[in-house]
């Protein structure tokens, strides 16, 4: 696909093998109003930009309303919360992640940017840690 917009210029864009999964499932990010909205009306799941607590409580109301207005199910969108690798290391994710779990979050994922990890297996190790620690690892 070639596209010439205002804006962007894209040259024999492609995706190659195709997605088995149709539709391909869409999640938006944003932090305002107008994207929580659009988040509730037609997103089938989001990246939540604020930590659980009021701000987050706040969002969710307006995704969940907009997704009502829409006739879609709030339930049926999914979130993904976000945890960082950090000095308290797996302790300091699980509490994190159940602050998460309890604000519905469907998904995590673990940050390991900024973490002081020097190689790649680091990184590895770190979210094999994770993974464990969160009872995510799959026999």
């Amino acid at each position: 696909m070639t596209f010439d917009g205002t804006y962007e210029h894209v040259t024999a864009a492609g995706l190659a093998p195709l997605p088995v999964q149709r539709p391909i499932p869409v999640w938006l990010g944003g932090s305002s109003g107008a994207a929580y909205r659009r988040m509730g009306r037609i997103a089938d799941g989001w990246f939540p930009q604020v930590l659980p607590g009021p701000m987050l409580d706040a969002a969710l109301a307006i995704v969940r309303d907009a997704a009502i207005d829409s006739g879609r199910d709030p339930v049926s969108i999914g979130m993904e919360g976000r945890v960082s690798w950090g000095d308290g290391g797996a302790e300091d994710i699980v509490r994190h992640a159940a602050k998460w779990r309890d604000a519905g979050a469907s998904h995590i994922a673990v940050n390991t940017m900024g973490a002081g990890l020097a190689t790649v297996d680091d990184h590895i190790r770190v979210l094999a840690e994770s993974a464990a620690v969160l009872d995510l690892t799959r026999s």
